[in-house]
């Protein structure tokens, strides 16, 4: 039965080919000086560049490795707008081969085609970014209406990490996906999110390879728009058009693995895994210091063990679902990946009579989880999730600056599996604290100097303090710097700090020469001095197709004390505004006033909620319009006669 449904199998396969007999995959172009001519896209006119072929290929070998072979040729139209497509980037897990690579640049020089090739392994740059080695070539040589063609070859291991994107943010001329796997050994099913793209050619078959019957997937498509990017989108890669085959059945050398039915069958697998459960069983001894023991309430004890964690043991930026070392080398090494981490912290807590249990999410920047299609490969990193009093807190040790229920911005991505014992729970959570960001300025005119000066604290409280801390705590240096860079000021003496009370604070000292103007016996300047951002950030033209997402509700204040010089006074002020929608979720105030001989002029921004549906975004357009015309108004100061 099974020989002939394999066989029904072949047969239809080949009808299907026979159907679409007329397109090739697999077939890359040859070179075509017309490409080389071409001055822009049909598809998208002003794009910088467009992609002309692209094909990705991943075939399974006898000795259970797989191939990925990619070609592509880009045509840059616009070099200054296209940087990113000037750049090849290879990402290898640490299981990965580079077989081979090859990048040729093709330009016109005196009306005859120039070739340039580029095949030596050395000649690509090294970086390493949370587990990942990245090879990185910034191509040479590159001009408006260069074409840039690279192929390469990996080998891996790997048979989960098989996802391909359609959409980019230029547009694509043709690209094509190709799965080769042996249906004896390997199952796999499209998981496809994001915007569904029906492919224009397909090719769903069977073939025999030395005796082993292969499922062949192929998929083309043509002349494909680019994906217009948005800001205040969590992470566009949740929107963009995708090809995801997700595994329901392996079997190679080292491991074997079948699709679960249920997010309990998950829990249970988990619970079963040394790397997981085993990890969480057991005497964890006298680790946990007496004091934190003693007679605090069940939240204040559970606030102390997550400060004790966060103290003791660092983050080495990898997230994980199952750990890579033993409690006993955690202890010894005092650094571990998320699932190390956070599964150390709810092993204390437990040990103390708290009820804690591990929480699986998906990070913002590894997609959104599909609660529906129940895998373990969707998921890549652990919190804590502890029960008090009927009390849900939500702990993330591999951030020094979170507290409970403050977590940092890449946990906040909207769902999550509880695992307790062999009960797994699907759930919707989201970031209910107001995050806040306070600037305040102190400044004195020195006007024979046409000089600015005086003091600048930033503020940063909940979630902004955790991404500001994290920040510095990767490079402090860099941290400090980025405000010399940022503001159109002179900056020095930067000093940064955590607080006692989770927020984080940067002090310095800043003078300009070029924040007043002086016109005769006046003295005009912007009182927002360099605070005033000149671009608009809510600035989309084209109808808005996805959520806004701030990922935490915020209130943003900026406070500038200015002190008038002797001798003068204000001749006029700016205008007061307050503004706020129907529903109060939007709201502004810019105000001025006087005191004595210091004008204090405040500009604060409220939104109530952490996103809101696209159908907002006029709201938001037009109050940060009323916010640009507002901090871009002066006031002037007069010499007095007497």
């Amino acid at each position: 039965m099974a020989t002939r449904y394999k066989y029904l199998i072949a047969i239809c396969g080949l009808a299907f080919n026979l159907f679409f007999g007329q397109h090739k995959f697999l077939s890359p172009p040859a070179f075509n000086e017309d490409d080389l001519r071409k001055t822009s896209s049909q598809i998208e006119k002003n794009a910088p560049a467009e992609i002309l072929y692209n094909s990705v290929r991943y075939s399974f070998l006898p000795d259970n490795t797989i191939e990925k072979e990619y070609y592509s040729k880009i045509k840059i139209y616009d070099k200054k707008n296209a940087e990113q497509w000037l750049n090849i980037e290879i990402p290898l897990f640490f299981e990965d081969r580079l077989d081979k690579y090859d990048v040729k640049i093709y330009n016109l020089a005196n009306n005859k085609v120039e070739k340039i090739s580029i095949d030596k392994k050395e000649q690509l740059k090294e970086n390493f970014t949370k587990g990942l080695k990245i090879y990185k070539l910034a191509v040479p040589n590159v001009l408006d209406g260069s074409i840039i063609e690279y192929k390469y070859k990996v080998v891996t291991s790997n048979a989960a990490n098989l996802t391909y994107f359609l959409e980019y943010d230029i547009p694509v001329v043709y690209q094509e996906y190709n799965l080769e796997y042996p249906d004896e050994r390997i199952v796999y099913h499209f998981n496809n999110t994001g915007n569904i793209i029906n492919p224009k050619y397909s090719v769903s078959s069977t073939e025999d390879r030395l005796g082993a019957l292969y499922n062949i997937f192929r998929f083309g498509y043509e002349n494909m728009k680019p994906l217009q990017k948005e800001k205040f989108v969590k992470e566009m890669d949740r929107y963009r058009g995708k090809i995801k085959p997700q595994l329901k059945k392996y079997k190679g050398n080292y491991f074997i693995y079948s699709e679960v039915k249920d997010w309990n069958e998950v829990a249970l697998r988990l619970d079963n895994n040394d790397d997981f459960g085993g990890f969480l069983k057991g005497d964890i001894g006298d680790i946990l210091p007496d004091k934190i023991r003693g007679s605090y309430n069940s939240l204040e004890k559970a606030n102390k063990i997550f400060s004790f964690v966060k103290e003791n043991y660092k983050w080495n930026r990898k997230d994980a679902i199952l750990t890579s070392q033993s409690l006993r080398q955690l202890l010894k090494t005092k650094s571990g990946n998320s699932a190390e981490i956070n599964l150390f912290l709810i092993k204390l807590l437990r040990s103390v009579g708290i009820e804690a249990n591990p929480l699986l999410i998906s990070t913002v920047d590894n997609g959104i989880l599909n609660i529906v299609s129940p895998s373990l490969g969707n998921l890549n990193t652990v919190l804590a999730s502890v029960k008090i009093d009927g009390q849900v807190y939500f702990y993330d040790a591999t951030s020094f600056s979170s507290k409970a229920n403050i977590l940092p911005q890449r946990d906040w991505n909207d769902f999550g599996i509880l695992i307790e014992k062999n009960k797994g729970t699907s759930f919707s959570y989201s970031n209910t604290d107001v995050s806040k960001k306070e600037q305040v300025i102190k400044a004195n005119l020195d006007v024979e100097n046409s000089l600015v000066k005086g003091t600048f604290l930033q503020r940063d409280n909940g979630m902004y303090a955790i991404e500001s801390y994290d920040e510095f705590d990767i490079n402090k240096d860099k941290y400090n710097q980025s405000f010399t860079t940022g503001y159109n000021a002179d900056i020095k003496e930067v000093e940064s700090k955590l607080l006692e009370n989770g927020d984080f604070e940067s002090r310095m000292q800043f003078s300009g020469n070029t924040l007043m103007d002086i016109v005769g016996s006046k003295v005009i300047i912007n009182p927002i001095l360099f605070l005033n951002k000149k671009n608009e950030p809510f600035d989309q033209t084209d109808e808005r197709k996805f959520q806004i997402d701030f990922i935490s509700a915020f209130e943003k204040e900026k406070k500038i004390e200015l002190e008038i010089p002797q001798g003068y006074k204000v001749s006029s002020l700016p205008k007061g505004k307050k503004i706020s929608t129907d529903d109060k979720e939007i709201s502004y105030e810019y105000k001025v006033e006087t005191s004595g001989n210091k004008l204090i002029v405040t500009s604060k921004v409220n939104i109530a909620s952490q996103n809101y549906p696209k159908e907002y975004y006029p709201f938001f357009k037009q109050i940060w319009k009323v916010i640009s015309d507002s901090e871009n108004q002066v006031i002037t100061l007069e010499k007095n006669n007497n």
